[in-house]
């Protein structure tokens, strides 16, 4: 084999060695992925049963916070699935189209439901009961990420005691604290 065969062959490897650490990130984002908010009602109704809230995760295409959300806590919860709780976790692009049914029974797009509620930064995590109300203080931004994983359990353990008892926070006041 002369130099310039080796030479070329050992260009060939490192370029597809290159390729093969770009396609890795890529794969691990579609992997990644949370299901789309498409009809709250059902979704609620359909984890009423087991006395956990529907939890909502608000996001943007491309947002670094949202993805580390996805990735080191709500993925992680629906891989374990903390006995007895059996989350439902759906995904909701602040200025998406996708058509999504609310908890009133009408239309909307997900940009619309964003917006309804006030969500002017991503991510933010969202509790709600069977109804549609929320049961704990969303999560807004990604906070101090050291805390982040107490904030959420926090949050989750809230929304999951209301939802068991029946005492549903009022929608308005929940906002109205939050700030989004």
């Amino acid at each position: 084999m002369t130099l310039e065969c080796a030479v070329k062959r050992c260009l060939i490897l490192q370029g597809m060695a290159a390729l093969s650490l770009f396609a890795w990130p890529i794969a691990s984002l579609a992997q990644s992925s949370l299901t789309p908010a498409r009809d709250l009602p059902a979704d609620a109704k359909q984890v009423a049963s087991s006395g956990v809230p529907l939890i909502v995760l608000v996001s943007l295409p491309g947002c670094p916070h949202c993805e580390i959300v996805r990735r080191s806590h709500l993925l992680p919860l629906l891989r374990e699935g903390r006995a007895p709780l059996k989350p439902l976790v759906r995904q909701i692009e602040m200025n998406g189209r996708d058509v999504l049914r609310d908890f009133d029974g009408r239309m909307t797009t997900h940009g619309a439901f964003a917006s309804r509620h006030k969500i002017r930064i991503a991510p933010v995590v969202l509790f709600f009961d069977a109804a549609g109300q929320l049961v704990a203080e969303p999560l807004v931004g990604a906070m101090i990420p050291d805390f982040y994983g107490a904030y959420f359990d926090a949050a989750l353990t809230e929304a999951t005691l209301k939802v068991r008892s029946g005492r549903a926070g009022r929608l308005s006041d929940l906002k109205n604290r939050s700030e989004m």
